[in-house]
């Protein structure tokens, strides 16, 4: 169904990296930025949508629709942010721009957080020091572990 020659280099353990980071990152400016605290289902969505763009730069990277897919999926994750995170505030409009322009910097984020794994388990951060993937990926079952653990809510 899929051509194999359309797969790209993304791999799982830069995801499951860069998820827990973004999302960390994504709760931060919304607290301490704008003073907002949103519902977790919201910030786990945008973090979700922003995650699935791994299904494309996966499978699709060099595929020859690349350039319309990305792009499109990318106005579509725009418009989401929106609609999740800036539409619901009470904001004049130039501190609504200045919010939805965070979806810029949670995208830098993420995909600083996933180059980062890359890097490190390459050995091109630390030359000749090669970290195991499974380590990213038990560190991001932990860090996923305590920040639900350390969201929930106290009775």
């Amino acid at each position: 169904m899929m051509d194999k020659s359309w797969e790209g280099m993304v791999a799982f353990y830069e995801l499951a990296f860069g998820t827990w980071i973004a999302y960390l990152f994504l709760v931060f400016v919304w607290k301490k930025l704008f003073k907002i605290h949103h519902d977790g289902w919201r910030y786990a969505l945008i973090t979700l949508v922003g995650g699935s763009f791994y299904i494309i730069n996966h499978y699709f990277l060099h595929a020859p629709f690349y350039s319309l897919l990305i792009n499109s999926y990318t106005v579509v994750f725009l418009i989401v942010y929106y609609y999740i995170l800036v539409s619901p505030l009470k904001f004049p409009f130039g501190k609504k721009l200045a919010a939805f322009l965070t979806s810029i910097l949670f995208t830098v984020v993420y995909i600083l957080a996933e180059n980062l794994a890359r890097f490190l388990k390459e050995g091109r951060l630390v030359p000749g020091v090669h970290v195991p993937e499974f380590l990213f990926l038990v560190t991001s079952f932990f860090a996923c572990i305590a920040i639900i653990l350390s969201f929930r809510k106290r009775t």
